[in-house]
């Protein structure tokens, strides 16, 4: 019988050392700290990078801003993800779980020291350097003691707040187009400033004129606030040519998260449009319409 005890005992012993490998946050004796990984997108993984080609993607040293919504102890603490993966430490002050409560997160991206609303310019300069202005949004991820990993993924992934134009330049018999693209092109009757809220995520035109912003043929990615605009006048400078052109807005609007993709076939005389409506973030899937 004592044999049949001692055996039963340190089989006892054994399982209760797994279980305690395996949930090292079942019964925390104090603070836990909070473990960020977040994805830009429901159908891409957490382990990518933000100024990619879909715009679905992290860089190294990609910085985000985490905010406690249940209650008031974290707001806008800085988290960057150092390789570019997805997952995200802190730049300073640590998020810590100090209960079993569950608590619920959003975040944005990029990073601002102050947070809060903050105004912005979409013109010729800010679309230079893009990534200033391509604002990203999650809620709803949540974490405690018991499961400190927040993961912002899936339904409370990241999704792009602002609104893409992209253009393919086409040329035709007679004429043809530079590696380089157009020597410019001009986008007419555009708002091109507005704010956009860290709190919420909602990004807003706030300028009272649309005016026209003029960039270079090889800049082929815009990206502006979402705005009411029913049609989208063009000129492009082409081998000392003066092309003109109407890009339609499906809906009458620029909307968040959308990326307009337009091909522009440039002919002798005339130029054809033909483009398609994008979800941004989910790599070319999920196409609403073409016109």
């Amino acid at each position: 019988m004592k044999t049949k005890f001692f055996a039963f005992a340190a089989l006892a012993m054994t399982l209760a050392a797994c279980n305690n490998d395996n949930n090292e946050n079942l019964n925390p004796d104090g603070p836990v700290a909070a473990r960020f990984t977040a994805a830009i997108g429901t159908e891409v993984t957490a382990t990518t990078r933000v100024s990619g080609t879909e715009g679905t993607d992290w860089d190294a040293n990609d910085c985000i801003g985490i905010t406690c919504t249940t209650n008031d102890s974290y707001k806008n603490l800085p988290y960057v993800t150092e390789d570019g993966n997805g997952n995200f430490t802190p730049q300073g002050k640590t998020i810590y779980f100090n209960t079993p409560n569950q608590e619920t997160f959003s975040a944005y991206y990029p990073y601002n020291e102050k947070g809060g609303i903050l105004t912005v310019k979409t013109d010729a300069e800010a679309q230079k350097a893009q990534g200033k202005h391509d604002f990203l949004f999650a809620e709803g991820a949540t974490g405690s003691t018991y499961d400190p990993w927040v993961e912002f993924n899936e339904e409370h992934a990241f999704r792009h707040c602002m609104s893409k134009i992209s253009l393919t330049f086409k040329g035709s018999d007679g004429v043809n187009i530079p590696a380089e693209g157009p020597t410019s092109y001009t986008l007419e009757g555009l708002l091109l400033e507005g704010t956009f809220d860290t709190g919420n995520g909602q990004a807003v035109a706030t300028a009272n004129t649309a005016a026209d912003v003029t960039l270079t043929g090889n800049l082929t990615s815009t990206i502006f606030f979402p705005q009411e605009v029913n049609e989208i006048g063009m000129e492009i400078f082409l081998n000392n040519n003066v092309y003109t052109a109407i890009l339609p807005v499906e809906d009458g609007k620029l909307q968040s998260g959308k990326e307009y993709h337009y091909d522009i076939t440039i002919y002798h005389n005339e130029v054809k449009i033909t483009g398609k409506i994008i979800e941004w973030a989910l790599v070319n899937k999920g196409v609403n319409v073409y016109f």
